[in-house]
């Protein structure tokens, strides 16, 4: 199970993100509603992901957090907000988050946001070199089985696939059989190789 600090000011905001993503056991959460907590938190946790609000009703906003956790160590992050206004957006991209996510949200949109973070964090760490041969086979498939692939390539089983797209296990696993056929391949791991070789992530 991966773990999120969330850092969000309104209460019933973080309350139904931190439901939603208890949820099937997705992600421990750990939520700040203001500068002082969050950098305490992010000083003594290890957290996979983090998930702020930019705009929080005091002096310091997300940015200026998201500016502070990088003076501590690195985590991917992903912009929680209502605004898309270009020059917050400008000193946003300085933190280098890994993604936006525009309220109001969808829960679907708000986990693939954080699989596919997550997945293009591991590629960056990993700097695993691009295979352009796999990219591609990337053509041979479908959005929804590319969808799959990048899930699944964060470690997520069938079950918790079927559960973040709202499809049944049993097509879950037809997908999955399917990808495996037209890429050749015949294991998870091996597809979990497939997808961190390719831009897959990009597209």
């Amino acid at each position: 199970m991966i773990k999120i600090l969330l850092i969000e000011d309104e209460f019933i905001i973080a309350k139904d993100i931190k439901t939603q993503l208890n949820k099937n056991n997705f992600a421990e959460i750990d939520v700040a509603n203001n500068f002082d907590t969050a950098i305490s938190l992010y000083s003594r946790s290890s957290y996979d992901l983090v998930i702020s609000d930019i705009n929080l009703n005091s002096d310091k906003d997300g940015i200026d957090i998201i500016t502070e956790f990088s003076k501590i160590n690195k985590a991917p992050v992903v912009y929680l907000t209502a605004y898309s206004d270009s020059d917050i957006i400008k000193r946003a991209e300085k933190t280098m988050p890994f993604a936006y996510i525009l309220k109001p949200y969808n829960n679907n949109q708000l986990k693939a946001t954080i699989n596919l973070a997550l997945l293009n964090f591991k590629k960056d760490v990993d700097l695993i070199p691009e295979n352009q041969e796999n990219t591609s086979k990337l053509t041979l498939l479908t959005s929804r089985e590319k969808e799959i692939l990048i899930i699944l390539s964060t470690g997520k089983i069938s079950k918790e696939i079927a559960d973040l797209l709202n499809i049944s296990i049993n097509t879950v696993e037809q997908h999955k059989k399917n990808i495996k056929k037209k890429l050749n391949l015949k294991t998870v791991g091996e597809l979990i190789n497939f997808t961190m070789s390719t831009r897959l992530f990009e597209i």
